[in-house]
């Protein structure tokens, strides 16, 4: 299952002068909405059953037309009732967010928020410039490619720290991933899981029965792979081969993908993992190597599964909608990933967050900084209207908050959440600075052992060697 690719920065933007606070509205427009990893949920308007075509602006005409109407962007906060605050998304993110500041505004009504929108490309090439020239954004939405980064760099405030942000009602795995070094820099605005996911009738045709994901295991998952391409209805499972999936698997062998300088794993482990997608290859019970590539390439509406020439991928909870709509079908249902030890317990699973708040550490209104993001993460309006864009919130009154709002997709993906919160350890090591860029290496790598240029052991040692060398700070 296809991911939206989230690039690091390239180039640096020029820094703007502060702006006024903005109450326009904001324009509408599409183009294709990329798929992430683990990015913001696929958007959806509050009372739409569903969201029928991923939309994000091309080349930035929302923000463009937004700063036009509302004045020059900002840097940092410019009087002591000012807010800045920095965030990303298509016009739609744009627009609920703003509804969400208007309504923190009816309750603070002496704080002057600023917003300043971006599309995820231009995001962090214009904070990269705010930090260094010293006017970073008060209230900064960050990503987990790159808190270690900010946070390594003493940009990010320890949000414990800070008075008037209420952090009890959130649990202590949502914390988890926003601590670097121990120190809370990030608030989770909601959590995904990585999952298989499953196409029930395409199982029933081809008489293969669904599995107990409590206890299956990857024997299980092979064989039924396997079965499922055999019977010639479709190819057994397509998709995944992605940091999620690579984590999951380094997890049950008591491994990490990560650790403070760089891969936390062994060469060995990583082989084995090369070593499944090729042996699933060879056997058949996945896509070749030719249609595993265009297959990454393509839309979401155009993959193997969505098109049901598979049977089985993987995706990250808050994008089922947008499978289930890309496979027309909302019988879609969403499955635990294998284990080696057959126990749910086991099976390495974790939640990341969608993307944090945090506030910057140079902040000179700290205070009501801290205010604007306890509103947007504990506020009950302030949930009705933001819904899961940003992924289940930990906090069941946020939850109880979107009542009606709420669709049956949402609810199978709280409800999987919720089914799975016990059953996992604590949180994988955070991403190190400087490897942002990482998930490029782990598929071209895995390409050159699809089509057999490289063993799997092979790419295992020039992966580690690759992104260790990617690691700074």
């Amino acid at each position: 299952m296809h991911t939206l690719p989230q690039l690091p920065a390239t180039s640096a933007l020029q820094a703007a002068p502060a702006r006024p606070q903005c109450r326009t509205a904001l324009p509408s427009g599409a183009a294709t909405w990329l798929r992430t990893a683990g990015a913001g949920a696929a958007p959806r308007r509050p009372g739409q059953g569903g969201f029928h075509r991923r939309t994000m602006l091309a080349g930035g005409l929302a923000s463009s037309l937004l700063l036009a109407a509302c004045g020059p962007s900002a840097g940092g906060s410019s009087t002591s009732n000012a807010v800045s605050f920095s965030f990303w998304g298509p016009s739609f993110y744009q627009e609920f967010t703003s509804e969400m500041v208007e309504a923190f505004n009816a309750a603070e009504p002496d704080v002057e928020v600023s917003l300043q929108p971006s599309e995820w490309d231009g995001y962090w090439d214009k904070l990269a410039t705010q930090v260094a020239g010293g006017t970073p954004p008060d209230v900064i939405n960050m990503d987990g490619k790159y808190i270690a980064e900010y946070s390594g760099r003493d940009v990010l405030a320890d949000l414990e720290s800070l008075p008037g942000l209420d952090l009890s009602g959130i649990d202590a795995a949502d914390l988890d991933t926003g601590r670097v070094d121990g120190v809370l820099t990030g608030l989770s605005t909601g959590s995904n899981a990585w999952a298989v996911v499953v196409n029930p009738a395409l199982f029933e045709q081809a008489g293969v029965e669904l599995p107990d994901d409590t206890t299956w295991t990857w024997d299980d998952f092979r064989d039924i792979a396997q079965r499922l391409s055999d019977s010639g209805v479709a190819t057994g499972v397509s998709g995944g081969a992605s940091y999620a999936d690579l984590t999951i698997f380094l997890r049950q062998k008591g491994e990490d993908l990560w650790a403070a300088d760089g891969m936390g794993c062994t060469a060995e482990s990583l082989a084995e993992w090369f070593q499944l997608y090729l042996d699933l290859q060879e056997s058949g019970a996945t896509l070749g190597a030719e249609d595993a590539v265009e297959d990454g390439a393509v839309t979401l509406e155009q993959t193997a599964f969505s098109t049901a020439r598979s049977a089985m991928s993987w995706t990250w909870t808050n994008q089922l909608q947008s499978v289930r709509d890309g496979a027309g079908t909302q019988d879609i249902t969403m499955l635990r990933p294998p284990s080696f030890a057959g126990s749910a317990e086991e099976n390495g699973l974790f939640k990341k967050a969608s993307m944090y708040w945090s506030i910057a550490k140079a902040s000179q209104n700290s205070e009501k900084a801290a205010a604007l993001v306890n509103f947007l993460a504990n506020d009950p309006e302030a949930q009705a209207i933001q819904l899961l864009n940003r992924g289940v919130p930990s906090n069941s009154e946020a939850i109880e908050a979107m009542g009606d709002s709420l669709t049956d997709t949402d609810r199978d993906v709280i409800d999987f959440l919720t089914a799975i919160t016990p059953e996992l350890g604590s949180a994988p090591a955070v991403q190190p600075m400087g490897t942002a860029d990482s998930q490029n290496t782990f598929t071209r790598l895995l390409t050159d052992v699809r089509f057999g240029t490289i063993t799997p052991a092979e790419a295992a040692e020039q992966t580690i060697a690759e992104v260790n060398g990617m690691v700074t700070g």
